[in-house]
């Protein structure tokens, strides 16, 4: 059964009218680069978005393969390396359909995000199970939760706010003790704690492991993420546990323009992915 939205469409900018098996040639894959969100926040305004061609997306069940897959016009919208956009619930489906029904005039990649992570989870993750895998293991190992300040104070009670309550969540859930340090020097975390994370993330499939693993290096921290999963933290409380730092140097200093253009752009990464995270539980 087709989701129907808005009727709109336009050309591209060439007036050559893509095939959507070809459309993702002009769209960045998605993965965040936390090195780079300023010099990106600095060129959105100077990017050429191709127009929007089509005049319907909606989604379908798949005839040839378990999920869903989305038509723009009839057409099936493909990854950039062509494989079918195949999706695992019809949630997923539907509000991918949706985001690009309620595109404008342009095809802003910016406005596709989860359009950007299944891609990812299709064409980056998938065909590197093992390697995400290694790399949440990693992260995990040297989360930013375990990395506290006990000076200034008022530092110290936000992130004993945010942030311990995870820390005592996990422990309790895998009867665990973190080793926390107050100050920048590396503090390694025993090895049962490791092959824990190993054992839980390894049952995730690529869809569910690359919108964690994107949540997790978005926070800088996997128990954020994990904790996001498992209904522990809501979107609000991922945002106050990720920008904890940010949030007290903004209550001492205020916030410029360009660090407040920043944040709404790792926000609205955060936010993205934690309905990524919502819509495969559906």
């Amino acid at each position: 059964m087709l989701s129907e939205g808005n009727q709109i469409g336009y050309k591209m900018t060439d007036d050559k009218t893509p095939n959507p098996s070809t459309i993702f040639d002009y769209l960045p894959m998605g993965d965040i680069d936390t090195d780079t969100i300023q010099q990106d926040v600095k060129q959105q305004f100077k990017r050429k978005f191709p127009k929007k061609f089509f005049k319907l997306a909606a989604y379908e069940e798949s005839e040839s393969q378990d999920g869903y897959i989305i038509n723009l016009d009839g057409r099936p919208l493909k990854t950039p390396m062509k494989n079918l956009l195949t999706l695992p619930t019809e949630n997923l489906a539907k509000a991918v359909a949706d985001e690009w029904n309620a595109l404008g005039k342009l095809i802003n990649p910016d406005h596709l995000p989860l359009t950007k992570t299944a891609n990812s989870a299709i064409e980056k993750t998938a065909p590197n199970m093992l390697h995400v895998l290694a790399e949440m293991v990693r992260f995990g190992e040297t989360d930013l939760l375990f990395y506290q300040q006990n000076d200034p104070d008022g530092l110290f009670k936000m992130q004993e706010l945010h942030w311990n309550p995870i820390i005592l969540w996990a422990e309790n859930l895998w009867n665990v003790k973190y080793k926390i340090t107050y100050g920048i020097s590396h503090v390694s975390q025993d090895i049962k704690i490791l092959t824990q994370y190993e054992a839980d993330i390894s049952a995730l499939n690529e869809h569910q492991l690359s919108a964690l693993y994107l949540l997790t290096t978005s926070c800088g921290s996997l128990l954020i993420a994990l904790a996001y999963q498992a209904n522990i933290l809501s979107k609000d409380g991922v945002a106050k546990a990720a920008f904890v730092d940010e949030d007290w140097q903004i209550s001492q200093w205020g916030e410029d323009e360009e660090a407040k253009e920043i944040r709404q752009f790792k926000l609205a990464e955060i936010n993205s992915f934690c309905t990524y995270l919502d819509l495969l539980k559906s």
